[in-house]
């Protein structure tokens, strides 16, 4: 169970990161221009 609850965790962290990027990448030269 423990396991479980690590995975889901490392998962929505990655997830986020990788949403965080995609949003930063994607709103850097909308905002610059």
């Amino acid at each position: 169970q423990l396991i479980f609850v690590f995975l889901v965790e490392m998962g929505f962290h990655y997830v986020g990161q990788a949403g965080l990027k995609l949003l930063t990448s994607g709103d850097a030269p909308t905002s610059t221009s």
